[in-house]
């Protein structure tokens, strides 16, 4: 409809141009969740949050009434349906519209907030071969979407509007880029921009910390060698955890070029999945208590948890102690937690920000994200927010390349300084 438009072919550029300059711009962060559907997050430019929400339910409001649709629920149900139908043609094909209606209240209710926003939208680049197996939206189906959210946007029409006013049906908005194919995309259409999803989900949002160790047991030899190259381990009676500095230098190169010291403490719990064979090997869940269990170690060893822990650790030779301090370690560096069958489902961060206080889903409030799939969106869209800097910071816009790197991305997520001694 609107491809006689005058510069329609140009619009990347002449969005880079309007960003350039674009004081009121936000950014919208869409993520592929493991308990949502899709999670939105709404950013200003600097990254503080507007909004935060799961798609899974739909809200829509006609005639003052106020209509909740929850598709995650009803494409729980269908599943199951299917199932039970033994893959009836009738009921897959039940299943794909309920997807495909589920779709297009998504993509009116992003557009929207583009609008209100004057937002760009940022989602994962799935042609990366980047894939995260537990994503309740598969790729075919997300692909559909993005389809969708690209068709739209190509020529937006707010139905509420003057027909000739801006956004009207006879001045319509274009947003996005004709779509020819997923692999002539790049890295922008318009007001969509597409990032790789490397270390958006397990990433502190505060600190920027991410776990670059590998904490897995080969031999008590390679054990030893690994917990040598830590600075120090402590025990701290103030506040009652270990301590394990790190410098990522000593360890691999995966953080050359970023801030490589980090102090991992033993704060809080996690929740250990693991097969139970109480329970004839069924995946269960325990809730670990990280000091304590790291005390009862130590205790069994006969360790003074007040002296040169590191010394100690390496004069150890028994497997079974280096399997069980690595397990504990693996624990501390797992940030989100999840309960098989219950809502609990938080992330939790092992490093502490500059005032003391560790980032916790579960404690956080409405200023951080307040769950894992919410950690995934707000990262998506500060790598958005990455993205618009370079624009404003570059002198050719004609010439322009993003820096997408893991290096860029890192020394984006820890620009602030904290403090951790």
């Amino acid at each position: 409809m609107n491809f006689k438009s005058v510069g329609s072919e140009n619009i990347n550029q002449q969005v880079r141009e309007y960003l350039q300059q674009a004081d009121d711009t936000h950014i919208i962060g869409i993520d592929r969740g493991e308990r949502h559907l899709l999670y939105l997050v709404v950013i200003d430019m600097q990254g503080n949050i507007k909004e935060q929400f799961t798609l899974n339910e739909i809200v829509n409001e006609y005639n003052g009434n106020t209509y909740r649709t929850n598709y995650h629920d009803l494409l729980d149900t269908r599943e199951e349906e299917r199932l039970t139908a033994r893959q009836s043609w009738q009921t897959i094909e039940n299943i794909k519209e309920l997807k495909e209606g589920y779709l297009s209240q998504v993509v009116h209710k992003i557009t929207q907030l583009m609008v209100k926003y004057h937002a760009v939208v940022v989602l994962e680049d799935l042609n990366k071969g980047f894939m995260r197996g537990r994503q309740k939206v598969e790729k075919q189906v997300y692909q559909k979407f993005e389809k969708m959210l690209i068709d739209k946007l190509n020529y937006l029409v707010d139905k509420k509007a003057d027909a000739a006013q801006s956004g009207g049906l006879l001045n319509a908005y274009q947003l996005t880029s004709k779509f020819d194919s997923f692999q002539k995309l790049g890295k922008q259409s318009g007001f969509l921009f597409y990032i790789p999803a490397w270390n958006t989900s397990k990433i502190d949002p505060v600190t920027g910390f991410v776990n670059l160790l590998d904490t897995r047991y080969q031999n008590t030899e390679k054990a030893k060698a690994f917990f040598s190259r830590f600075d120090a381990i402590r025990y701290n009676a103030n506040k009652d955890w270990f301590e394990f500095y790190l410098d990522y230098d000593k360890f691999c190169t995966k953080a050359e070029g970023t801030r490589t010291r980090w102090t991992l403490c033993t704060q809080g719990s996690r929740i250990s999945t693991f097969r139970n064979a109480e329970k004839n090997s069924q995946w269960d869940n325990l809730e670990v208590d990280l000091t304590r269990e790291m005390k009862s170690l130590f205790e069994h060893y006969h360790i003074n948890i007040c002296g040169n822990l590191k010394e100690e650790i390496c004069l150890q030779t028994d497997k079974a102690f280096f399997t069980g301090l690595l397990h504990m370690l693996k624990l501390t560096l797992q940030m989100r937690n999840s309960i098989t069958g219950t809502e609990t489902d938080y992330l939790i961060s092992p490093v502490a920000d500059e005032n003391g206080t560790f980032y916790d889903s579960r404690s956080c409030g409405d200023t951080l994200p307040k769950n894992a799939d919410a950690n995934g969106a707000y990262n998506i869209a500060r790598k958005g927010l990455m993205f618009i800097g370079q624009i404003k910071e570059t002198k050719d816009l004609a010439n322009f390349k993003y820096d997408i790197s893991n290096k860029a991305w890192l020394n984006f997520a820890q620009q602030k300084p904290y403090k951790n001694e």
